[in-house]
């Protein structure tokens, strides 16, 4: 009997500016617990050619696989509608945020997973071709491996410029999952207590990415990549005489930072997401302006570059937001500030119930979001979709205003160089 064959396709990320800079890690770790099962695994990666090219160039597989976060999801249902033509006995699988938050607009895939897809793998495996519409397998205790990266040319793991202020052989990688927050503007179904991986899997993982591939650097993904115990890790990466970079709380201490600086910290991030503490309020950040500013004190102290996510546009925004931003800017001076403009995606408190927030309209084009728009330069197309929502009168700006605020916090960060 031939070995069941499985294909994951990666969507072109057509919203990001680079979208080679980071590894479809979720593709990775799937792939890898499908090879430990036998499963003849490859990548079809639209990240470098177009998504309309021919699906007969595909492969055929018996297995295809998507995870799809919300402005993929046309992008990837056209994609499955084409590769049905050419191989009509194939079965395609739906995963991630969109599949788990929305898997009713998955009717014409084979199955849905919603949730996280380890242990739902493993019962589709055994079921095939005789599968379930929909999955939903809680994960255990046990220990996954962590995801190789092998499925993918080298060129497309090793990036250089994934530290934005120092050159460093680097890839991504992400040793926690979960959230334990529920702030109003983010789309994460990924709620409840971060799961960390044991520091024997840390550790192998980085020995893995050492030997195969050079790495210098890692860029973690975690949304808390520091636990509130942290000596342990710092000593695993430490010992390794790696770099890295990663995202905070702002409510981390001096001494952690301290700590965290002599195992090989380099760049440190941190969501503040608006100057104006109503806002902070109201979006249930739970945390204060001056819990940031602190930080960028602390960093500063211990030569650790900082770099302050904002949003645009969220509830609560008074006129005087850009010169709020940049009094926050000039007196605290961070290395950089990524502005982006607010999305409200599927599955955030505020797309769930816009009225409670004074929005009265919101597109469901998920893929012409655009969040980025002018960070890299003075283009001004797509500005419709970068405010792809609408406060009611006298409950927040109008479009207009937000557009022209996010124009003027544009060119001011890039004049400086700040909005890498």
């Amino acid at each position: 009997m031939s070995k069941l064959r499985a294909n994951f396709i990666v969507p072109s990320w057509n919203y990001w500016k680079e979208p080679l800079r980071a590894q479809p890690l979720t593709q990775l770790y799937l792939a890898t617990i499908l090879e430990e099962k036998g499963v003849d695994v490859e990548f079809t990666d639209y990240r470098e050619q177009p998504t309309w090219a021919e699906p007969f160039l595909l492969k055929p597989a018996d297995i295809y696989l998507y995870t799809v976060a919300s402005p993929d999801f046309k992008e990837l249902d056209a994609t499955r509608s084409r590769i049905k033509k050419v191989y009509p006995e194939s079965k395609h699988i739906a995963g991630g945020p969109h599949a788990t938050i929305a898997p009713q607009d998955f009717e014409d895939f084979d199955s849905v997973v919603v949730g996280k897809g380890e242990e739902s793998l493993k019962k589709i495996l055994k079921d095939f071709p005789n599968l379930h519409t929909l999955y939903k397998t809680p994960i255990k205790k046990e220990e996954y491996p962590f995801p190789k990266r092998h499925f993918l040319s080298k060129d497309k793991i090793v990036n250089d410029n994934l530290f934005k202020t120092d050159n460093i052989r680097s890839t991504t990688a992400q040793f926690s999952f979960g959230c334990p927050f529920s702030c109003a503007f983010c789309a994460n179904y990924d709620k409840g207590n971060i799961r960390r991986n044991s520091l024997q899997k840390i550790g192998s993982e980085i020995e893995y990415l050492k030997s195969e591939y050079g790495i210098e650097g890692l860029s973690l993904q975690d949304e808390i990549c520091i636990p509130k115990f942290p000596n342990q890790l710092f000593g695993i990466l430490k010992a390794q005489n790696i770099k890295w970079r990663g995202q905070v709380r702002a409510d981390i201490n001096e001494e952690t930072i301290r700590l965290a600086k002599k195992s090989g910290l380099v760049e440190l991030s941190f969501g503040l997401e608006s100057v104006d503490e109503k806002v902070l309020k109201i979006v249930d950040k739970k945390i204060k302006v001056k819990d940031v500013e602190n930080v960028i004190e602390y960093c500063k102290d211990n030569n650790v570059k900082t770099r302050v996510y904002l949003l645009n546009g969220l509830p609560g925004e008074g006129e005087d937001i850009v010169s709020k931003t940049i009094s926050f800017i000039k007196k605290n001076n961070p290395d950089l500030i990524l502005l982006s403009s607010f999305q409200p995606y599927p599955g955030s408190p505020i797309e769930r119930a816009p009225e409670k927030y004074g929005i009265k309209w919101i597109s469901t084009e998920y893929d012409k979001f655009n969040h980025i728009v002018c960070r890299f330069n003075d283009s001004k197309d797509n500005l419709e979709n970068a405010v792809p929502y609408e406060f009611e009168k006298g409950k927040g700006l109008s479009r207009k205003q937000i557009i022209d605020n996010m124009l003027s916090l544009q060119y001011y960060l890039r004049e400086r160089g700040m909005n890498k």
